[in-house]
């Protein structure tokens, strides 16, 4: 985005919209962001790589205390045993360990009546403290998990008291699983957490597991108390390698926006970052980040520094890599980060390989991966849903491309959708009305395409600007693919129920198309079409209004798109004409009426009773 923008948008907690707030939502796959704190704190003494001077894998319950904020029972607050006693996982953590685990439940939201507890905090605590005497504070807190986070707050306390506890880590990193999409995580997923930057010079340690909701200010919607539960298991302390360098985060795009696809015209200067901690011993020499496009046609590395124990640096790449104007090319990005000390633990500095492109029209923020990426829908309200683009030269859009999620649990044929694009108001930050496509009635063949959905009109969009594209519904049955993750406030979902924007982290499949030939007017020459009575019993009539003399072809088809009658009429005048329908002989359901010339089609759906 441009900058003018970034400020609106990093800040767009508290903004207001023409729709609502662009805020975070119980129910969608909004996202919070936490930093612990890093001091620069130094322990010099020399360890083992990787020695596990303490663990528990839950084989002794009365090695841990759990306060369940006065619940009861199984389904509410922490267990220890052997058996799942939540609603989500029937078989708990595929933990290394086996036998015994930890649990968190909170009721069950798939009752009639939801049983969750409002207003709790299940907290579950090392009975005894850790002694560090011998081991020191330079060590990394282990274990194994499973779940998913809905509105969950999953934190990971410690205490060098046993009194005063602090957060040193929480699941907030992990996608939301939601109606937006998301996913459970891995089984088991392992989390590691350094604590020598927080717990410097301490003799002894607690452990703690904490959930509750992560929207204390909706506690009284029992939305934000469910919980897909929380397993833990195989809990370690580890001490540190004497080098290891942590990739904490990086990026690579421009103005803060990355494109896997960009048209000729919108090609822009790339940057390339990495944010990298050296949770080692000793300190790292000579570190930077080198990168290299399609085997050596391009190099850049940031310049190189020392990262001492326990600190932190922004690496950034010197040379800005600006794509070819000329022809569509791949690009195949790889990432390395390097220094004069070999790496111990170099499994948490490796960068995912990039593949982008440049192409003639298209537009793309997603990277074109919807295998298991689930998709975006919003049960049986309307929605919309898109991603924001930046426009780096004046262009026409002629389209908007999205991938429908089919099979059993994708979009339901019949469904209506719509393309809309807006732009942003650069003093408030409201999303503007520019243009959309005409309705569109998905038929067989529609899902896991690139389903093209030309706009009524062509939109000038104008260089310097951002705009957001947007696919949706205002009935259920719309669930678009979703390819990739989005930074917050960059991709956008409008629930139609509350008329609010609110932002998800899972990339929606929806593109611009700038291509000239694929954006036109679906209903150049037809003015208005209409089917009455609808529903009906058997024998309807159509309506259709001609801007022109034109050869018609009227066709009825069923949900599937099996087509049921076709019928030529040549020679049709200008302005409003009628036919009949038949359909006595049809089963009861939902069809659709095609009229086509030579300019293009309109769909009309109606009801056979």
């Amino acid at each position: 985005m441009k900058k003018v923008y970034l400020s609106i948008f990093l800040a767009g907690l508290g903004i207001s919209s023409s729709f609502g707030q662009i805020t975070q939502k119980a129910l969608t796959s909004v996202e919070m962001s936490r930093t612990l704190p890093k001091p620069s704190t130094q322990v010099p003494t020399e360890k083992q790589l990787g020695t596990t001077f303490w663990q528990n894998n839950f084989d002794n319950a009365s090695d841990w205390v759990i306060d369940n904020s006065g619940q009861a029972g199984g389904a509410f607050g922490w267990t220890i045993d052997a058996t799942s006693d939540g609603w989500y996982s029937a078989n708990g953590i595929n933990s290394t360990s086996g036998g015994n685990y930890a649990e968190v439940s909170n009721g069950d939201p798939t009752l009639t009546t939801p049983s969750q507890a409002l207003g709790v905090t299940y907290t579950m605590t090392t009975a005894q403290p850790i002694d560090l005497t011998t081991n020191g504070t330079n060590i990394t807190l282990s274990f194994q998990q499973y779940g998913a986070r809905f509105n969950d707050l999953q934190e990971i306390q410690v205490s060098t008291n046993g009194t005063t506890f602090f957060s040193v880590g929480d699941n907030s990193d992990k996608s939301v699983l939601s109606a937006a999409g998301g996913s459970a995580y891995a089984n088991p997923d392992l989390k590691s957490i350094n604590l020598a930057p927080v717990i410097a010079g301490a003799t002894q340690l607690w452990v703690r597991f904490s959930w509750t909701t992560a929207y204390p200010t909706l506690a009284t919607n029992p939305n934000v108390w469910i919980t897909y539960g929380w397993y833990i298991d195989d809990v370690k302390l580890t001490t540190n390698a004497d080098y290891d360098l942590e990739i904490q985060s990086s990026y690579w795009g421009t103005a803060f926006l990355n494109y896997y696809q960009i048209p000729l015209a919108q090609v822009a200067p790339i940057d390339f970052t990495a944010n990298v901690f050296n949770g080692g011993i000793a300190p790292m020499t000579n570190t930077k980040v080198n990168v290299d496009i399609n085997s050596g046609a391009w190099t850049g590395s940031s310049a190189a520094v020392t990262i001492p124990s326990l600190g932190s640096d922004s690496l950034v790449v010197s040379t800005q890599f600006t794509p070819s104007s000329a022809t569509p090319t791949t690009y195949n990005i790889t990432r390395t980060l390097v220094s004069d000390n070999p790496d111990d633990i170099p499994a948490n500095n490796s960068f995912p390989a990039i593949s982008m492109a440049t192409t003639n029209y298209i537009y793309a923020r997603d990277n074109n991966v919807t295998t298991g990426a689930g998709s975006t829908s919003n049960g049986n309200d309307g929605f919309e849903a898109g991603n924001l683009f930046d426009i780096w030269q004046d262009q026409t859009l002629t389209a908007i491309v999205v991938k429908l999620a089919g099979g059993g649990s994708g979009t339901t044929l019949g469904t209506e959708i719509f393309a809309k694009i807006y732009s942003i108001d650069p003093n408030t930050g409201d999303f503007v009305y520019e243009g959309e496509s005409n309705p569109y009635i998905v038929v067989a063949g529609n899902t896991n395409t690139n389903l093209n959905l030309p706009l009524n009109a062509p939109v000038n969009l104008l260089a310097n600007n951002t705009y957001l594209a947007v696919v949706g519904s205002f009935g259920t049955g719309l669930k678009i693919a979703n390819a990739g993750t989005s930074e917050p406030q960059t991709s956008f979902f409008l629930d139609m129920l509350d008329g609010t924007w609110y932002y998800q982290t899972s990339t929606p499949y929806v593109r611009l198309n700038f291509d000239p030939s694929g954006g036109i007017n679906e209903n150049t020459d037809i003015a208005a079409t209409n089917v009455f009575p609808n529903p009906t019993s058997g024998l309807a009539t159509l309506s259709y209004n001609l801007l022109n003399n034109a050869d018609v072809v009227v066709s009825i088809k069923d949900v599937t798109g099996k087509l049921i009658n076709t019928m030529n009429l040549p020679n049709q005048i200008s302005g409003l004409n009628q036919l009949e329908l038949d359909v006595q002989n049809c089963s009861s359901g939902i069809y659709y009426v095609q009229v086509a010339t030579e300019a293009g089609t309109v769909t009309k759906k109606f009801v056979k009773k």
